[in-house]
């Protein structure tokens, strides 16, 4: 009658084990790495992953880290909250890596990937010249100095639509190595998709205002129109960024 009852803990104690050494080396392997931000907010699948390819759950006040991979799932939401206090949030079905944050006394540097989805970023003021806050998709790469804006990007283009402060921005293409080694053979000429004024081969870079959006295609064209005021009044995501917003006391 031992036997049975010796088996039973047996197999239950070696989970415990199991369990007990996976979450050694997890934090074993967190050991050395930078602090990008906390988890500050979650609603529904959350999931983190050092490496984009092995997800575990997130959960109120986990630590994100450099280079670390967030992701949300269907009916989800996540709020970061970086080091320096900017405020980063995804949207349902949304990827993203942080792939820069260094904070010294003299400069504060930061840049983000958002692989898929939409993000909604309150960054905090840069007052210094040495500082620099970066969002990039495959397709567009935006330059923040304190601002209150968002992200869309997926299929065919990517959507910066700015709500206070002001977004400098211009076409991934120009940040590759091919473009800087050969800028007249590499890509195809940049063009505006709308406007009279033509593009030349060198770098444009547009200057994206409060209550205005710029939506940058995969060939370098793009489109910058005013925001359509009575459709923020019925975009939940918007609503519900800007409550956030105002109750965090970032709102700038």
């Amino acid at each position: 009658m031992l036997k049975p009852k010796f088996k039973k803990l047996s197999k239950i104690t070696i989970s415990l084990l199991i369990c007990l050494c996976l979450a050694s080396f997890s934090s074993f392997a967190d050991v050395g790495r930078q602090v990008a931000g906390t988890v500050t907010f979650m609603i529904g699948d959350v999931f983190v992953s050092s490496t984009g390819k092995d997800w575990v759950a997130a959960d109120f006040d986990m630590k994100v880290y450099k280079d670390g991979w967030i992701k949300t799932g269907a009916e989800s939401r996540c709020e970061i909250t970086l080091e320096d206090g900017s405020i980063v949030r995804m949207e349902e079905n949304s990827l993203q890596c942080v792939e820069k944050v260094k904070t010294t006394s003299g400069s504060r540097k930061s840049s983000i990937l958002l692989s898929a989805g939409k993000i909604w970023l309150n960054a905090r003021k840069i007052i210094s010249k040495n500082d620099s806050f970066q969002v990039r998709t495959d397709k567009a790469v935006c330059a923040i100095r304190g601002t209150q804006f968002r992200v869309d990007t997926g299929g065919n283009h990517t959507r910066i639509s700015v709500y206070s402060g002001e977004v400098a921005t211009w076409s991934a293409l120009f940040d590759r190595a091919e473009y800087k080694t050969n800028k007249d053979t590499a890509i195809s000429k940049p063009y505006p998709v709308a406007g009279p004024d033509p593009v030349s081969m060198e770098k444009w870079v547009e200057i994206v205002k409060a209550f205005q959006q710029i939506t940058i295609d995969a060939k370098g064209g793009y489109k910058k129109q005013d925001l359509d005021i009575k459709s923020l009044s019925e975009d939940t995501w918007v609503i519900w960024n800007m409550t956030r917003d105002s109750s965090t006391g970032i709102h700038q």
